[in-house]
């Protein structure tokens, strides 16, 4: 064997060896390189349920002492994120931006309004938590009928974005849904 086959085949062999082992760290259960480090959920929503006023409330719109318009309202909720990272030593290019909510509904009576999209921007930070206020019934909704009294089910929320990498991430949450004549107290 000569020199350089000597020097070549130890080298060549330590270079096997370390392909090997970076390809065994992609192929880890938690290191898909199409998704977010950060793993966000959603955590909670305030209030817990959304209350839908399925009746309105009379007003007096023009002023002259006659209630003759029936106003409905939305529902408002807080959504609340966590997020925890899959790996070790990610940091702020993982931080995940959300930039669309889907909204869709499935009720125990009555028509449940159709999905919508509407657009957003919420930043969770890797390791961190996040809140943000959104409307989850529209008042429209109420007044088309949507709603029945008595109706109770769920609105599910589908959060999409990137994280500031470009990686894609997403995070889903359900909670409850009635409704009554008279939301609060």
């Amino acid at each position: 064997m000569t020199m350089f086959a000597k020097k070549v085949f130890p080298l060549s062999v330590l270079v096997l060896l370390v392909v090997s082992l970076l390809a065994w760290g992609c192929n880890s259960s938690t290191d898909d390189p199409k998704i977010s480090e950060n793993l966000v959920t959603v955590k909670s929503a305030n209030p817990t349920e959304a209350c839908v006023d399925v009746d309105g409330e009379l007003v007096d719109l023009d002023e002259d002492g006659t209630k003759e318009t029936t106003v409905f309202e939305s529902t408002d909720q807080t959504i609340s994120f966590d997020s925890r990272k899959r790996v070790d030593g990610v940091g702020e290019f993982s931080d995940v931006i959300f930039t669309r909510v889907e909204i869709s509904y499935e009720l125990n009576a009555g028509t449940p309004p159709p999905t919508r999209t509407e657009g957003l921007t919420i930043t969770v930070p890797a390791g961190g938590t996040a809140s943000h206020g959104m409307t989850t019934v529209l008042s429209t909704d109420v007044a088309a009928g949507y709603f029945v009294l008595g109706a109770q089910g769920w609105v599910h929320l589908r959060f999409t974005g990137r994280d500031a990498s470009g990686k894609p991430a997403d995070a889903e949450g359900q909670f409850q849904i009635r409704t009554v004549t008279a939301c609060g107290g």
